[in-house]
């Protein structure tokens, strides 16, 4: 059974807790410290927080405004219930607010982008598949709701096998602009109502 989502709301899984953020330090230097690992950074590029205090703008200006009265919208922190234990964050929000949403085709604010990101001791025991099977159940339980989409870069293998699992077709590639470092091609992914197509 899922809790309703709200900023101070709690989604619960067979492992885990998705609670909302907030902007305090406690919850900035989580984040901050997640982005300052390399190997979690590997795929993402140059936008890590640089400091908790950049991390606590982001969760004041960016982040908790997307919470709204659908179920699983915004940014959650995802709680491994057995320990109690931060293992990272996944979000559902409208597409068009990637960063690179021009490059990628993502247009359309009915469509909504699935991302996650885990700390390394999380990764490889199928945490993020279970956090973003949720997501997209309720997500694609909202009649506003045309499609669930994602992306990463087409050698983040581990974070494109949570995309299938949880029933997402690829659709295409894209390149991102050369100032992202990165010369492999984004792949893109989808889930879509019945009767709707990827854009």
């Amino acid at each position: 059974m899922t809790t309703p989502a709200t900023a101070t709301g709690v989604l619960e899984t067979p492992r885990l807790r998705l609670r909302g953020f907030t902007d305090t330090e406690a919850d900035a230097r989580l984040l901050f410290e997640l982005d300052s690992d390399p190997e979690v950074m590997r795929y993402i590029g140059p936008f890590g927080l640089p400091s908790v205090e950049a991390a606590r703008e982001r969760l004041r200006t960016v982040w908790l405004p997307y919470y709204a009265p659908h179920a699983g919208r915004g940014f959650w922190a995802v709680v491994e219930k057995a320990t109690g234990e931060f293992a990272g964050w996944i979000f559902a929000r409208p597409a068009p607010a990637h960063r690179y949403a021009d490059v990628i085709g993502w247009t359309r604010p009915t469509d909504l982008e699935l991302g996650y990101r885990l700390r390394r001791v999380a990764w490889g025991r199928g945490l993020a598949t279970e956090a973003a099977a949720e997501l997209v159940r309720l997500s694609l339980a909202d009649p506003a709701v045309t499609c669930v989409v994602a992306t990463a870069l087409v050698t983040n293998r581990g974070s494109t096998r949570v995309m299938k699992k949880v029933g997402m077709a690829r659709v295409r590639e894209c390149l991102l602009p050369p100032e992202t470092g990165f010369t492999d091609p984004l792949v893109i992914y989808a889930r879509c109502r019945d009767g709707c197509s990827p854009t």
